[in-house]
């Protein structure tokens, strides 16, 4: 059981590094979380088992009260270990866990400040353009006001998976994070051009 978590804590650790999908990393360890608790109950049922029929042997067999006593206490002794120990395995996995849903929300909140930056860096460069763009001779002027609706349109696409990103649910957050990022490339370009325009 242990090797099996240092594996699965290992590979979340390795994933996360190398800039995962935090859902899956998620799912991973509640996955993990629940396997411990089948373990724990499926090693709790056997020990059950085990003892029954030592019970059901003892019962057969002429025993002092002493060694009734002795198998009694040992019974005992071997269902709190048992118990313990899969009560620790799986407050570990618990903790896996929640450390994983904490990175997972960790990594959203940074990427939304990140993308909210370069939103707001693109919306000022493009305002600093339009302002110098009044200057222009018609020509270079139609041609900056059509790149400028150009940005208008992907400002608006911008702004719309946004809205996307924070509806998302977990499973749908890595690709509206995807699409985001296209988004404000595409933005980030096109404000490019408007200052090639100038």
């Amino acid at each position: 059981m242990k090797l099996d978590r240092i594996a699965i804590m290992s590979i979340l650790a390795l994933s996360a590094a190398c800039a995962s999908n935090p859902h899956k990393d998620v799912q991973s360890a509640e996955r993990e979380a629940a396997q411990e608790r089948q373990m724990a109950q499926a090693e709790q049922a056997r020990l059950d088992r085990e003892h029954a029929q030592e019970q059901a042997q003892a019962q057969q067999t002429p025993m002092t009260v002493e060694e009734r006593a002795e198998l009694t206490s040992e019974q005992q002794q071997e269902q709190a270990e048992a118990k313990e120990e899969g009560q620790k395995d799986i407050a570990d996995a618990d903790d896996d866990a929640s450390k994983a849903k904490a990175n997972m929300e960790a990594e959203r909140t940074k990427f939304e400040a990140d993308a909210k930056a370069r939103f707001t860096k693109a919306q000022a460069k493009a305002k600093e353009y339009r302002t110098k763009s009044a200057t222009l001779k018609a020509d270079k002027k139609a041609k900056f006001s059509n790149e400028w609706n150009n940005y208008a349109a992907k400002k608006i696409e911008v702004e719309k998976r946004f809205e996307d990103l924070t509806r998302a649910s977990d499973s749908e957050w890595k690709t509206s994070k995807e699409k985001l990022e296209k988004s404000l490339d595409d933005l980030e370009a096109v404000v490019g051009r408007l200052d090639k325009d100038l």
